[in-house]
């Protein structure tokens, strides 16, 4: 079955942290993955920005594994435009980004980069 992963950047509305990671963790999250497809997620906040200024503070990165991708997307888009999900103003949605990627290689551990070419 085919492998995906959404990556969600998002900020809070100006001040209102507590309000939307409330919301995030205990609400969006439960709505998100309660679809067939959606496999869990993981939250992150930013520790340290390599590039000024950080344009996001959170991070939120979905698994999916589903036969299609199209269709899921169909029934969480459509849910989300009949008022179905739980929607919060303490995010800044103007700002919000989303993309899924698909697996793509193989995952490259510490252990086979330093058999290849010794530790740093």
């Amino acid at each position: 079955m085919p492998k995906f992963k959404m990556v969600a950047l998002t900020n809070a509305a100006e001040g209102r942290d507590d309000d939307f990671n409330d919301w995030y963790q205990n609400t969006h999250l439960a709505e998100v993955l309660s679809y067939k497809g959606m496999v869990g997620a993981q939250r992150y906040k930013v520790a340290a920005p390599l590039q000024a200024p950080a344009s996001y503070n959170y991070l939120c990165v979905y698994d999916i594994e589903t036969d299609d991708l199209g269709a899921l997307l169909q029934r969480f888009g459509g849910d989300s435009a009949a008022g179905r999900l739980t929607s919060s103003d303490a995010g800044d949605t103007a700002s919000a980004y989303t993309v899924i990627f698909n697996e793509f290689g193989e995952r490259v551990t510490h252990e086979q980069a330093v058999a290849k070419i010794g530790e740093r």
